[in-house]
């Protein structure tokens, strides 16, 4: 998965339905407990400012952090 400006501005432009499904595939996609999954939903709000005001190498950095296998499931899951 690819962090670029047009990635960056699809994921901003989700709206909040849209965002909290992303958040439920990711966290799907990172192997997150049931309760680690509803602990990030309930955090969808400031997960949405996090990555409104986060500049793309902030983004990148990351992405950086999890493993190659999960950024592909990620990028597979948003259709990114």
């Amino acid at each position: 998965m690819e962090i670029n400006k047009e990635t960056i501005e699809k994921i901003r432009g989700l709206d909040e339905e849209q965002l909290r499904a992303a958040i439920a595939e990711v966290a799907d996609a990172l192997g997150a407990t049931p309760q680690q999954k509803r602990r990030a939903l309930n955090n969808a709000k400031l997960i949405r400012k996090k990555i409104m005001t986060s500049n793309e190498n902030e983004l990148r950095r990351q992405i950086g952090k999890i493993s190659p296998e999960q950024r592909d499931e990620i990028a597979r899951k948003l259709r990114l």
